[in-house]
Formats: structure tokens, sequence, C-alpha cells
């Protein structure tokens, strides 16, 4: 039988927990003008994949280009707070240009 110390709790049902793999960041963007109409705005352009909106370029100019954090293969999770999980890719995208700044959620990728 295993001894445990006084005022201990071992936790049940424990199960793997991978989500320090699936590290998340958001960052919050102005959309620029100069960089042109729509997703672009922002300086980003989204490819749909299975899991989910994915970035696949990174316009130099923009605040995500600035920001050093996007990279091409993360995807995106939620806009504006809002999860994108089961939602249309241009509903998605929609969604993003429906104002003139937003907040992306995003997961890394895997390049």
């Amino acid at each position: 039988a295993l001894i445990y110390p006084e005022g201990f709790q071992p936790v049940k049902n424990m199960q793997d927990d991978d989500s320090f793999l699936k590290a998340t960041y958001t960052l919050h963007l102005q959309r620029s003008k100069g960089l042109g109409a729509g997703v672009r705005g922002y300086g980003l352009q989204f490819e749909p994949r299975p899991g989910g909106p994915t970035v696949t370029k990174v316009f130099e100019g923009g605040e995500a280009h600035r920001s050093g954090l996007v990279q091409n293969g993360d995807v995106l999770v939620e806009v504006n707070g809002e999860s994108v999980e089961g939602k249309g890719f241009m509903a998605v995208m929609d969604l993003i240009v429906s104002k003139d700044a937003c907040s992306f959620t995003f997961a890394g990728g895997s390049g």
C-alpha cells in the first residue's frame, strides 16, 4: 500500500496532459490601410487547414511582423476572445475584417 504524507490528497482520474504542447499567445493588432484591405491589412495571410485557420504568410511592415511572434504554421484559435472551433473559414475571416482592430489568439504551429 502507498503511504501518503499527512494532508496529501492523491489526484483521481489523472490523465496525460499535453496542453503544454499547445501553448497559445494573444496579439491585439490594428489594421494598416497601407497593407491592403481585409485580413491582409493585419499583415497576415491564412489558409484553411484541418487544425483551423493557419498562418501561411506574415507580411513585412504589418503589426504582426513587428511583434516578432507570429510564424507561418501558427493556428488561429480565437478572434476577439471567441473560439473559432467549428466555424467555417470564411466566417472566421469575416469576424476578422469586421473591425479595424482585432485580438488574435494563436496556437504555435510546426513551422
